[in-house]
């Protein structure tokens, strides 16, 4: 009997004991938990940038234990963005207006954010002592503090992806209506390479044994560019595009030593811009992931002739089909013209300035259609034919990707407000 009560004893002692370790509501050292919301927002300080990964390091200075609002985890994502590479306490992505939440218990009123969209990356301490952890808008720095890599834009005859940059931030734009120049880049004030033709991308001016192109990590190639400076054959006229003169045979646009120097500086991680009559650039060195019009006897992995797909209608208009979800609300969240909507009362987008020969795609090739993300499509005519096709795409070739569009982003009618179209290509830079 005795025995007995002194194990109910024990027991109960133990009960007791159990119960005072496991209770984690209450006493010393129990870190406040702080809601830290913002707004992230590009370059420009007033486009907000969706998708973005905002996290807290987990070596940062405040040693925060912290998990992304309502998720079960710290190692699971609260939205559609990328998880961090390096360790974290925890990370969420911003919405398509730019917001993001966190629940995180801090030791301090200081908190270290690390913050990505793209191969655009940067850090910022915040105060979240006031306002009720209400930190507001956060500003993308510009691209010389946000990205530790190099651009480079080749000009064309015929579109302006440079104004698109300046417009995001990393440029000036002119404001002055009486300028010639108003509503594009002030050139001298862009954070990119600005080349007159692709030329130097395949040369080696710096003689350490590789084509300059390698020293570039984003590079665009605006239509119009004088493509007949890395063609086969010299003699070909330069772009006119109304009045393109087509290569005959198998002449091809780029050499094979250039289409492989494409082909790896996209593998290593680079990305690839084109548009409209540039698609040449893509067609030859990457043939195997979108068809462009040509043949219909020419093989999936095989290149089309030069200048194949430069059949589409000039001076057509088309309502586009958003294609994408994050896409279409962040169009819903922004601004186009001045202060109107950017989307159609039905979403789609209009997309204008279609010149003559403009490059026409039939679709994703046959086993691609997985590894092509199509964003916008549109019903559009062409020499012999009409139908909906889509008009902006992009797809992944091991570490970087290739994006390009059939119209021109920037339309002939310059200004400092944003169009549709030009919102399209502002969305696919931080992708």
């Amino acid at each position: 009997m005795r025995l007995r009560i002194q194990l109910s004893i024990l027991l109960t002692a133990l009960l007791f004991m159990v119960q005072g370790c496991g209770d984690s509501s209450s006493g010393p050292g129990e870190t406040e938990t702080t809601e830290i919301k913002g707004t992230l927002t590009a370059p420009d300080g007033n486009t907000p940038l969706a998708g973005a990964t905002v996290f807290v390091p987990k070596e940062g200075s405040n040693k925060i234990m912290a998990k992304a609002k309502g998720i079960g985890g710290a190692t699971t994502s609260a939205g559609e963005c990328e998880e961090p590479e390096e360790s974290y306490s925890a990370f969420t992505c911003t919405e398509a207006d730019g917001s993001f939440t966190f629940d995180v218990p801090v030791s301090s009123d200081e908190v270290l954010l690390k913050i990505f969209k793209g191969i655009f990356s940067f850090e910022q301490s915040v105060d979240v002592s006031s306002a009720g952890g209400d930190i507001g808008e956060i500003n993308m720095p510009s691209a010389s503090e946000s990205f530790e890599g190099e651009i480079a834009v080749v000009k064309g005859s015929w579109d302006r992806m440079e104004d698109i940059l300046a417009k995001v931030g990393f440029g000036e734009v002119e404001t002055d209506e009486s300028d010639y120049n108003y509503g594009q880049l002030v050139e001298g004030t862009e954070q990119f390479d600005l080349l007159d033709d692709p030329n130097p991308l395949f040369e080696d001016a710096d003689g350490d044994g590789e084509k300059d192109l390698f020293n570039y990590d984003i590079v665009f190639i605006n239509c119009g560019t004088n493509e007949s400076l890395v063609s086969y054959d010299k003699s070909k006229e330069a772009h006119r595009h109304a009045a393109r003169l087509k290569s005959s045979g198998v002449a091809q646009i780029l050499s094979a030593e250039n289409r492989q120097a494409l082909q790896t500086f996209v593998q290593d991680g680079g990305v690839l811009y084109a548009t409209d009559l540039s698609y040449d650039y893509i067609e030859q060195a990457f043939p195997s992931y979108v068809d462009f019009y040509g043949s219909d006897e020419t093989p999936a992995a095989e290149r089309e002739s030069w200048g194949a797909a430069e059949v589409g209608t000039y001076g057509i208009e088309t309502n586009g089909t958003i294609l994408e979800s994050d896409l279409e609300a962040w169009l819903a969240n922004v601004d186009c013209f001045e202060g109107e909507n950017c989307l159609n009362d039905d979403d789609t987008v209009h997309i204008t300035d279609f010149l003559g020969g403009w490059g026409v795609i039939e679709g994703p090739q046959s086993g691609a259609t997985a590894d092509v993300t199509q964003w916008v499509e549109g019903s559009v005519e062409w020499s012999g034919g009409s139908g909906v096709r889509p008009l902006t795409v992009s797809f992944d070739v091991g570490n970087g990707s290739v994006f390009y569009s059939s119209y021109h982003t920037v339309e002939s009618e310059f200004t400092p407000n944003w169009r549709p179209q030009e919102r399209l290509l502002q969305y696919l830079v931080f992708e």
